[in-house]
């Protein structure tokens, strides 16, 4: 996405004289050797600029069409130019000048009514933003240039979408955004809309927008439907003459027999991009080929291949992640620059009030426990000092004591409160993410149905005798299915709101028939987007195997909850220790961090286990990890109530909770639950 955004941008031409002159770079030398300073100028400068293979020459015409712009007052040309130097710094990687140009850009495209240079404009920064990895700025971007391209059928000029309305263009943008952020419903929504207000270009439909939904039907596990797409990708960008475009679709290819079990098939195709690749191709195309055949070549045992190609994958992501570092340097420094930029003031606020509201929902927990052991701590005194002078009054500190007991069980309540709220607080980012792809879906779906209305409309303004009847049932029939899916997905938000509630209030210690698997599946997740919120560099493989037939039980689910959050946050903090142990060493085999759930029925018992491949248990300390406040975590990081709480929990339901261990190898903590079916 990003070469064909930068050609594409790089390749808009300007110059309104030579429009039957395209092939004429020396007349257009004359006009400018000339140095009559006017608009005609500037445009020929932005010509050759756009003419050029090296870049440093691109640059150079570039500018001196933006100072003589400049000079003369020429708006639109000082644009066209600002517009050119971003798509030209798009392409060397300099995402924080791109980002200037493409503001000085926009900002001159507002005041003098230009539509067309705006709609390119946005398109530039989402596209900066998306290499950011700031999804949410780029997808603002796309959306506000799609809104305008749509609103005023936006034609693109001379060679990029020459003729044709850049809408799809925007659609697939917004689409592989989606994508690289894994919402995989939007993206095939915007995708298949942009396949579906395509046009043709040199006698066939631009190949890109189908790569996009091959890759998504890959992820989805479409692999038939995902390959005869890959093939078609190819055919069209043959056709389109867009020959850069092929690589992409090997690479993806490489990885739909990789996950399909065909080596020898991934391997071909992961070859075909690694000997293919030059300077002018994506980086990503590389990345994904060249970790394909370390995959392929480890799973096939060849070792030396293997080790080989994962040293090389590693050499290039790490190059990757020093421009990632470089930008976010960069980027503070443009934030300071563009202050009056109202994205970005939005943006900077705010991630304040999300900084802000994490601070004071930590210190309001760090305090309110603090609190609370405070007081358990003075009330186990008082009750010491009730038991001493029980011998000299019987009766009397007898009914103290008792009273002080009431208390400490009231003080444990509200500490396994507190407990609560803290993970409520853990799980906020989780919550979010989960949240929002079913009201992405619903906002998405809300947009389609609007747009079926519309059509509908324009259709019911006919004669009656010129309506098409079978366009009228397919669109109710869709407006139908998506008002299902609406709903569906609402009650999903519900359900997950529900939850959280139920999560942060006090347990009436009433058990209710519950879906334990349902349970169990909903906190891996948010446990997961949880801490992947907090550190995007966490990632770990999830396993699941439940047993359909164990039904609903009676249980707490509040408090079971709990339980199972608590081991499952144990098991993600375990891999994550051992990850950054073994990410430091140099070996062939590669550590993949893995935690499994399973449930099972066994006789009258449910069984729950959270299953790790982490550094295990040490012995000396296996009799101890069920105590109050023992904790191995570094001070600040946990506080010893999490298993002496589950611990207590599942003893008040009957059950049991038991720990298997090996030193180096992982963790199986199983919960044991009796069966009392509603």
């Amino acid at each position: 996405m990003k070469t064909i955004l930068f050609i594409a941008l790089l390749c808009v031409s300007v110059y309104s004289v030579t429009a039957q002159q395209q092939n004429k770079e020396d007349s257009v030398r004359a006009m400018i050797s000339k140095q009559k300073a006017d608009k005609a100028e500037v445009d020929a400068l932005l010509y050759l600029s756009s003419l050029q293979i090296q870049m440093d020459s691109a640059i150079k015409f570039a500018n001196q069409g933006l100072t003589l712009a400049k000079s003369i007052n020429y708006e639109k040309g000082e644009a066209d130019c600002y517009l050119i130097l971003a798509a030209i710094n798009v392409g060397q990687q300099n995402i924080s000048q791109s980002l200037k140009y493409s503001f000085d850009a926009l900002k001159i495209y507002k005041n003098i009514g230009d539509i067309q240079g705006a709609v390119l404009a946005h398109l530039i920064l989402q596209g900066n933003y998306r290499q950011a990895a700031d999804f949410n700025s780029s997808l603002a971007h796309a959306h506000e240039g799609l809104q305008i391209a749509e609103a005023n059928n936006v034609i693109g000029k001379d060679r990029t979408f020459p003729g044709h309305r850049i809408a799809p263009l925007l659609l697939a943008e917004i689409g592989g955004t989606h994508l690289l952020n894994y919402q995989l419903d939007s993206a095939l929504i915007y995708t298949q809309q942009s396949i579906l207000k395509n046009e043709v270009f040199n006698g066939a439909s631009w190949g890109f927008p189908v790569y996009l939904l091959a890759t998504i039907q890959t992820e989805l596990g479409d692999y038939e439907s995902a390959l005869k797409n890959y093939h078609l990708s190819i055919e069209l960008s043959v056709k389109n003459g867009i020959y850069r475009d092929t690589l992409q679709n090997f690479s993806g290819m490489s990885t739909l027999f990789r996950k399909t079990g065909d080596l020898d098939s991934s391997i071909y195709y992961a070859q075909k991009v690694n000997r293919s690749w030059n300077l002018t191709s994506e980086t990503k195309n590389l990345i994904e080929a060249v970790t394909n055949l370390g995959q392929s070549y480890k799973l096939m045992g060849k070792l030396d291949s293997a080790v080989k190609y994962i040293e090389r994958s590693q050499v290039l992501k790490d190059s990757i992640y020093s421009i990632d570092k470089d930008r976010e340097v960069q980027n503070i420094a443009i934030n300071e620059k563009m202050k009056e930029q109202e994205l970005i003031a939005i943006q900077v606020e705010y991630e304040n009030k999300v900084k802000l509201y994490v601070l004071m929902a930590g210190l309001s927990a760090f305090l309110l426990i603090t609190i609370i052991l405070y007081r358990n701590s003075r009330t186990r005194q008082r009750a010491y000092a009730l038991l001493q002078r029980q011998k000299q009054e019987p009766d009397i500190q007898k009914n103290k004591v008792e009273q002080a007991l009431i208390e400490l069980k009231s003080t444990q309540s509200q500490l396994i409160q507190s407990e609560k709220m803290a993970s409520l607080g853990e799980l906020t980012a989780g919550i979010a993410h989960e949240i929002q792809n079913p009201l992405n879906f619903v906002n998405n779906f809300s947009e389609v149905n609007t747009e079926l209305i519309a059509e509908l409309k324009a259709e019911s303004v006919k004669p009656k005798a010129e309506w098409d009847e079978s366009l009228i049932k397919e669109t109710l029939d869709n407006l139908n299915d998506n008002e299902q899916k609406i709903v569906h997905h609402g009650k999903r938000a519900a359900d997950i709101v529900k939850g959280m509630l139920q999560h942060s209030r006090s347990s009436s210690g009433v058990k209710e028939p519950t879906d334990i698997n349902a349970l169990t599946d909903e906190y891996l997740r948010l446990a997961y987007h949880g801490l992947r919120a907090k550190d995007k560099s966490f990632n770990a493989e999830l396993k699941t195997d439940f047993d359909e037939s164990i039904g609903n039980i009676n249980i707490i689910p509040q408090d079971i909850g709990r339980v199972i959050l608590n081991l499952i946050n144990n098991a993600f903090y375990a891999v994550n220790e051992k990850l950054k142990v073994e990410s430091s060493k140099l070996k062939a085999e590669v550590y993949e961090p893995t935690v499994s759930v399973s449930t099972k029925k066994d006789g009258n018992k449910v069984l729950i286990s959270v299953k790790d491949n982490g550094n295990g248990i040490p012995q000396k300390i296996l009799d101890k990890i069920f105590q109050p406040f023992f904790t191995t975590k570094p001070t600040g990081q946990g506080t010893g109530l999490g298993l002496s709480l589950s611990y207590d929990i599942v003893k008040a339901h009957g059950g049991e909770l038991k720990v298997e261990t090996k030193e180096g190898e992982g963790s199986v903590f199983t919960i044991i639950l009796p069966i009392t079916i509603s």
